[in-house]
């Protein structure tokens, strides 16, 4: 099956090159390409395709913390005398060949490398990092990179890079424009900053193919179904995800003594945008995307958000990554196509954290309740008049028939904080399996 990628005709999904769903669930591995052996790299993307990940955000110069153009595992630098017009690839073993490897590898696991050119620090000097870009400079290493993987088709590109858009927006603009020249096939995005969205700055861009916003570590509760519904309103209709919500672990606002997400976050965070209308997903762990290994980690990539006493590899089987199993095959057991945002089903949407959301696909509506408790859907707005109902469980993938009475919907369990639950309701004439249940095909 190819993994070349193309942007749904009416604008608002990722599919594959032949119309066919593809649902993104990404998980951020930042400092992939600099940390891990080619060993390590195999353990962690055979963990991630059993568990359904399809894409991995990872950053070509990703540096240790403030210095770009350290080395890697196999003490690689990735540029000549810290020139980035000037990629390092003398020998049959360099940096790049390393890349090159990484990136078959993750396709022969069925993996999609989201692809950053550079981490945004390296960009705009974010707490006092070298700056080695200019807007000529820029422009070469992008085309340079752009042409080297022009061919592989698990490539999606992303600008960016933890950077607003108006920091240095006219460099941005360069490395999209030229990365889409030489890859007008391959799809782009952009990664902004925590609380923002590359369609606040970018959305017309030619460059930019789907939008991805990041709602970030500050709070508790953080609307990321908020951010889709700005999305939706823009015109024209481009697809939109969650590039970084919550890291699972991850201290609340960088503080230690606010506590840290933890899979309820996660969980609530992917369906809230989801059912708002998103393409796709991505997951954190805090040990994950830096790779944390206690005791051989170089200080500099030390941040107060780390847990520093596990390892990435015993974070791997996190609560969390298991559960976003359960977001894709959920998903992926209904067609994608024609999905769309559907409040209005709702009587009562709930509020702060116990706000609900809903979405109605081809046969089939999803509601999901973030702290349980009952969910009243206006049957009579469904193209249907037979309905099957179904409790799906986020936390352990499994499905049960759901009773009804009436218009309105209980789930198992208390109204509370972990008892989230997501209702299905389908048109009986569908036959549709139990909700969970993917096809062979996906």
């Amino acid at each position: 099956m190819s993994m070349a990628l193309q942007i749904s005709a009416d604008g608002r999904r990722i599919e594959r090159a032949d119309g066919a769903d593809w649902f993104w669930l990404g998980d951020t591995a930042w400092d992939l390409f600099v940390r891990l052996t080619r060993e390590e790299t195999e353990l962690y993307f055979a963990k991630r395709q059993e568990q359904g990940f399809t894409a991995i955000q990872a950053v070509a110069l990703m540096g240790y913390h403030l210095a770009w153009n350290a080395p890697n595992a196999y003490d690689h630098r990735p540029c000549v005398a810290g020139d980035p017009t000037r990629p390092d690839t003398n020998g049959r073993e360099n940096y790049w060949t390393h890349v090159d490897q990484v990136i078959d590898a993750a396709a022969r696991h069925g993996l999609h490398i989201a692809l950053l050119p550079v981490w945004g620090t390296f960009l705009d000097g974010q707490n006092g990092a070298e700056v080695p870009f200019d807007e000529e400079n820029a422009v070469v290493y992008a085309r340079w990179i752009a042409e080297r993987y022009q061919d592989r088709p698990n490539i999606v590109w992303v600008n960016g890079g933890d950077i607003r858009g108006d920091s240095r927006p006219v460099i941005e603009d360069l490395i999209g424009e030229a990365i889409k020249e030489v890859c007008p096939h391959q799809l782009m995005t952009y990664h902004p900053r925590g609380e923002s969205d590359s369609g606040m700055w970018f959305h017309n861009r030619e460059w930019l193919d789907f939008n991805m916003f990041q709602s970030g570590h500050s709070r508790l509760g953080n609307r990321t179904d908020a951010f889709v519904d700005r999305d939706w309103r823009r015109q024209p209709a481009k697809p939109v995800l969650d590039g970084e919500p919550c890291y699972e672990k991850h201290p609340v606002n960088w503080k230690p003594d606010t506590g840290t997400f933890d899979d309820q976050d996660v969980r609530q965070a992917a369906y809230w945008s989801l059912f708002a209308g998103a393409c796709g997903h991505t997951y954190g762990h805090v040990n994950v995307w830096c790779f944390n290994a206690p005791g051989e980690m170089p200080p500099q990539t030390m941040t107060v958000a780390m847990d520093h006493g596990l390892h990435w590899r015993d974070e791997l089987d996190s609560a969390g990554a298991h559960q976003m199993t359960h977001v894709r095959n959920l998903m992926g057991s209904r067609p994608q196509a024609g999905r769309a945002p559907a409040q209005d089903l709702l009587v009562g949407e709930g509020s702060g954290e116990g706000r609900l959301r809903a979405t109605q696909g081809n046969g089939y509506a999803f509601a999901y309740a973030s702290l349980g408790g009952l969910i009243g859907v206006d049957l009579d707005r469904l193209p249907w008049s037979e309905h099957t109902c179904w409790w799906y469980n986020p936390r352990t993938g499994k499905a049960t028939r759901a009773d009804q009475v009436s218009n309105t919907f209980t789930p198992p369990g208390v109204p509370e904080r972990g008892n989230d639950w997501v209702l299905v309701v389908d048109d009986r004439s569908k036959h549709y399996p139990p909700p969970g249940q993917l096809p062979e095909t996906l």
